[in-house]
């Protein structure tokens, strides 16, 4: 006969190898599951991007990192560089033909040719990025940004947010919005339209031909980026006098767009994969450029630029005068008028909370 002692030993050692097994058949179904949810092949993406700048590029470079790591080498980007494979302009088109696997861009870029697209990348007196995020995320933002996109055979996920533009930079000092009147300005998107209401004549330059047009007197005035990146680009040296708040473009937007088939394609695990890429870049641009502002704008002051606040009731005008355009707008183009209407609602119930909650 076995003891008490032995029986319980036999027990104990069954129960072992019994929770034994089952760990290993878990195991074993996981190895199974995540070799399926890759399906084993490797993919690897031709993508280009229009990355100029340095931070701008450790964005692109971490989402394309941080998808290699998570998917343990499975799926891999190629970057290329600015124009090297096609004109930046064109990225979207050559996503959807297929000659772009994916791409690194800014919805400003297609607003051109779909004016709606410029609200998915910063209006005039636009939201801030908390408001913005929550609109895109919440309140029906992202799905017609998807509509339009997915007309285009296009997916758009964004990664990145630009702190507010400055308001823009003036060889001379002006004390009312009137006073600009006749100046010509470097001036790109929508915000331009604000400017001729007040009778400045806009100027549609590239970031390389800035400089030069300072040069030559062709322009008075530009409005670029925020501090650090006007830093970066040299505005300082033409015209020293530097203009808040940033009421041009609160925000602006880089975007990660592949071809809507290809996504479509793509199993969840990976798809979550360049989700959690994409959303870790978003807040890690914007935390990390809103912490390196105050450096620049100590430089520029430190090379004699003087920071102007324009009084409320000059920011007012500018307000106002926006107002004209976003009605002119929504009333020529019934797609602009589909998105801003909805963005508009969105803001007046998020004020309800927004107006109240924060310190001012």
């Amino acid at each position: 006969p076995i003891s008490n002692q032995k029986c319980k030993s036999l027990m104990r050692l069954q129960t072992y190898r019994s929770l034994l097994l089952k760990i290993l058949l878990v195991a074993s179904f996981g190895l199974i599951t995540l070799s399926n949810a890759y399906g084993l092949e490797r993919i690897r993406w031709k993508v280009q991007h229009t990355a100029v700048t340095p931070l701008q590029l450790q964005t692109v470079e971490r989402v394309a990192e941080n998808i290699k790591i998570m998917s343990g080498g499975k799926l891999s980007f190629r970057l290329y560089k600015p124009g090297s494979l096609v004109p930046n302009g064109e990225i979207w088109n050559a996503v959807a033909e297929g000659q772009l696997d994916a791409g690194f861009s800014s919805p400003g870029f297609l607003a051109k040719k779909i004016p709606a697209l410029s609200i998915f990348n910063g209006i005039p007196f636009g939201p801030s990025m908390t408001e913005f995020t929550a609109w895109m995320r919440y309140g029906g933002g992202q799905e017609l940004k998807d509509e339009i996109y997915a007309e285009k055979g296009l997916k758009a996920l964004n990664i990145g947010l630009f702190p507010p533009e400055t308001g823009g930079w003036f060889k001379k000092h002006y004390q009312r919005v009137d006073a600009l009147e006749g100046i010509k300005m470097r001036f790109m998107g929508i915000g331009a339209k604000v400017m001729e209401k007040l009778g400045v004549k806009t100027l549609t330059l590239s970031f390389s031909d800035i400089k030069p047009a300072f040069e030559k007197g062709t322009i008075d005035a530009a409005e670029f980026m925020n501090p650090q990146l006007d830093f970066f680009a040299g505005i300082h040296k033409f015209a020293k006098f530097n203009y808040y708040p940033g009421w041009i473009q609160p925000i602006s937007v880089a975007e990660f767009v592949t071809q809507k088939k290809k996504w479509e394609g793509l199993n969840k695990m990976v798809k979550t994969i360049i989700e959690t890429s994409c959303n870790d870049a978003y807040l890690w641009y914007y935390v990390k450029a809103t912490s390196i502002q105050p450096d620049a704008m100590i430089k520029l002051k430190s090379e004699g630029v003087t920071f102007v606040t324009w009084q409320k009731s000059e920011i007012n005008k500018l307000k106002n005068a926006w107002n004209e355009v976003a009605e002119e707008m929504s009333n020529e183009d019934p797609l602009f008028a589909k998105v801003y209407s909805n963005l508009k609602a969105f803001r007046e119930k998020y004020a309800i909370w927004g107006d109240r909650a924060y310190l001012k």
